[in-house]
This record gives C-alpha cells, sequence and structure tokens, in this order.
C-alpha cells in the first residue's frame, strides 16, 4: 500500500508601518509576531520528517509481501457428469485452478457420485491438489432402523441412534473414497436444506437431534483418518443446528451467486457461521463454483 506524505506550508506576512505613533503600537506588534514565531516552530515539531514517512511505507510493504499469496479452484461433484450419467454436463476446472474440491455424494448421503472416478483422475492427471465433501441429511426412518446400533454410540438413546447413523453417513463417503484410490487432504460435510429428505426443523428438540447426526458424521471421518470441516450458510446453519458453536472446526464458506470474486474473499476475514476458522470462501454462477483458500 503507498503512503502518501502531507506537505505543510506556511505563509510569511510583512507587517510594514508608514508612521509609528507610539512605542506601545511597536511593542504590540512585537508581540503578535513572536507568538506566530512559536506556533510555527510547534506544528513543525510535529510533521513526520520524509524519512520516516519512507520507512513507513516501507514496514507496510514488507508486511503485505510476507503475507500467503492465496490459491483458487473450483468445486465439483456430479453436476459436471455428462447427461448420460445423471450430471447436467457443466465444465471441470480451468486449467488455471490451483485446487480441486470433489464432491464423494449425488445429494443425499449413502449415495455416490457417479464421476467419482474421472474426477479424482482428472486431479491426479492435473496434479492439482484435491480435497472433498460429502452431504449430510437427517436419516429416513428406513436409515435409522438400519444403522441406529452400528457405531460407537448406546443404540439406548434416540441422540445415540442418530449419530450411528450420521457416522454411517461418514463410512459410506470413506468407502466411496478407498474404492477408488482418492485420499483427499479434507473432506467437508456439507449442511444445507434439502427437498427430498429435508432436516426437522420444529424447534430446539429438532435442532439437538440434527446435531447429533453431524456428531456422528464428525466421529466417523475423524476415525476413517480425515481431517474434516463443515460446509453451510448462516440461515442454513441456524434453522437446522440452532447455531452450533463449533470453535475447532474449519469452515467452507460461501457468498452465494455472485460474480464478484472480492464477495467471497471477505468471507476469510468475517466470523462463520459456526465459531470456526474460514479455510475456504466460495462463490458460484451459472457455470461453475469458484472457491478460493483463506
Amino acid at each position: 500500500m503507498d503512503r502518501s506524505e502531507r506537505a505543510h506550508g506556511f505563509l510569511a506576512g510583512r507587517v510594514g508601518v508608514v508612521e509609528v505613533y507610539n512605542r506601545m503600537m511597536w511593542t504590540v506588534a512585537v508581540v503578535i509576531v513572536a507568538a506566530f514565531a512559536v506556533t510555527v516552530a510547534l506544528l513543525t515539531a510535529n510533521v513526520p520528517s520524509t524519512q520516516s514517512g519512507n520507512q513507513l511505507g516501507t514496514q507496510s510493504a514488507t508486511q503485505a509481501a510476507n503475507r500467503p499469496a492465496s490459491s483458487y479452484g473450483n468445486d465439483i461433484s456430479w453436476p459436471q457428469c455428462p447427461a448420460a450419467q445423471g450430471g447436467y454436463g457443466l465444465p471441470l476446472p480451468a486449467a488455471s485452478a490451483q485446487f480441486v474440491v470433489i464432491g464423494l455424494t449425488k445429494g443425499l448421503p449413502f449415495t455416490e457420485n457417479p464421476c467419482l472416478t474421472s474426477q479424482a483422475g482428472w486431479a491426479k492427471d492435473h496434479q492439482v491438489p484435491a480435497q472433498a465433501y460429502a452431504m449430510a441429511a437427517f436419516p429416513t426412518p428406513k436409515q435409522l432402523s438400519a444403522y441406529r446400533s452400528q457405531g460407537p454410540w448406546p443404540a439406548s438413546t434416540k441422540a445415540g441412534q442418530l449419530s450411528n447413523a450420521g457416522y454411517a453417513e461418514a463410512m459410506a463417503a470413506t468407502a466411496s473414497l478407498k474404492r477408488v484410490g482418492f485420499k483427499p487432504a479434507m473432506v467437508w460435510i456439507d449442511v444445507e436444506p434439502h427437498i427430498v429428505q429435508p432436516w426437522p426443523a420444529k424447534g430446539t428438540a429438532s435442532q439437538q437431534e440434527n446435531r447429533s447426526v453431524l456428531e456422528g458424521m464428525m466421529r466417523g471421518l475423524h476415525d476413517a483418518g480425515y481431517p474434516y470441516g463443515v460446509y453451510s450458510f448462516t440461515s442454513s446453519w441456524r434453522a437446522i443446528t440452532g447455531s452450533w458453536q463449533l470453535p475447532a472446526v474449519p469452515v467452507w464458506a460461501t457468498a452465494g451467486q455472485t460474480d464478484q470474486p472480492a464477495d467471497a474473499a471477505a468471507l476469510c476475514n468475517k466470523a462463520s457461521f459456526s465459531g470456526g476458522p474460514v479455510k475456504l470462501a466460495q462463490r458460484y454462477d451459472a457455470t461453475r463454483d469458484y472457491d478460493i483458500d483463506c
């Protein structure tokens, strides 16, 4: 950042006296001039020198240069699949992408992105660092019945059953990773509303149950050896979890649909929906999802 210096100028006026009528008038004039001189001296003492200004500017430039540069990438999933595979045929990342986040699921847990193999292969072929994300959802009655006792929590409580179901969601996602030999540096848990399999929204009790599912999913990823974080946005996180605060869990935040990269970049310096540190920020348009690491 450039630093401008302020230049101070002072006007000096001449006091001319045509005729002096008495010594008193001379005395008044001398006092006025002396007071003016003192004022100038005091103001000048408070003006920083050019050398000091240059040093401050150099320090600011050095600090800016030492900040790590951000990387830019895209997130992709089943919408990038061809129509024949159930996708929309949206484009894969451009050659300039510095990283990619690949979806493991097809909209809901216990499903798989039909292009996971080819998309993980694209990242490997292009030597682009890759992360992953998996959708979370409240279990259906059939899923809860199947998985309520298959996990690390006692099935004697509803909370334990839901956490075990969330654990199973994580196990399904990691099974997909193992099948294709994909080892992402991070797996994000995508927490957002669903039309087909909605999260309960009946107040505090429902939000607590939703937390139990997400707690199970986080533990499942941890037990499988994957670092994890959460993706959401403020209104969604509030409605689903009651603004659950997880200060130690990384956040992938979204600016929504916008063509302004600065909208996403600004999220890196804002408080997140869950209180966790923002590590990725997203924006999207009709063609691609764009991401920046924070």
